[in-house]
């Protein structure tokens, strides 16, 4: 785990994104999503008012559905609001929800999920941060689908 907690992101999750390919998906069912460390549950993936993946309770959750792209590359997509993508900012690599433009790809492998852009797992830093990230210098989260 790193030593220097991130500082909090300012605005939006799409302020922080840069342009991704595009291009025809095939769609399956949603899913909400529990978080795991070291085998003991954390929480549920949500997210904040300013798109931003973190984790939450049952209730609040974002029920995703995994789409795979026409070249098979797995993502998934806000099944609330199905014009926002899970992505990877730069910087801290935080989660968050995006538009297609700056989709990012994910691996789903053994209840790791990865991320093809910066090929680290979904990741916090503290349970009191609440943020999700892909950083391969935070704690590894595990998932499961429900």
């Amino acid at each position: 785990m790193s030593e220097q907690e991130p500082q909090a992101p300012a605005g939006s999750f799409a302020e922080h994104l840069a342009q991704s390919p595009s291009g025809g998906l095939s769609g399956g069912q949603s899913n909400k999503v529990e978080l795991f460390v070291q085998g003991g549950s954390i929480g549920w993936l949500g997210e904040d008012s300013g798109q931003w993946a973190v984790v939450t309770s049952q209730d609040a959750a974002v029920p995703l559905k995994a789409y795979v792209h026409t070249d098979g590359v797995l993502y998934y997509c806000n099944a609330g609001d199905d014009s926002r993508y899970l992505s990877v900012s730069d910087g801290y690599h935080y989660v968050g929800f995006y538009n297609w433009v700056g989709a990012r790809g994910w691996t789903l492998n053994g209840g790791v999920l990865t991320s093809l852009y910066t090929n680290a797992p979904l990741s916090i830093y503290s349970t009191g941060n609440g943020y999700l990230y892909a950083n391969s210098g935070y704690t590894p989260v595990t998932v499961q689908f429900h």
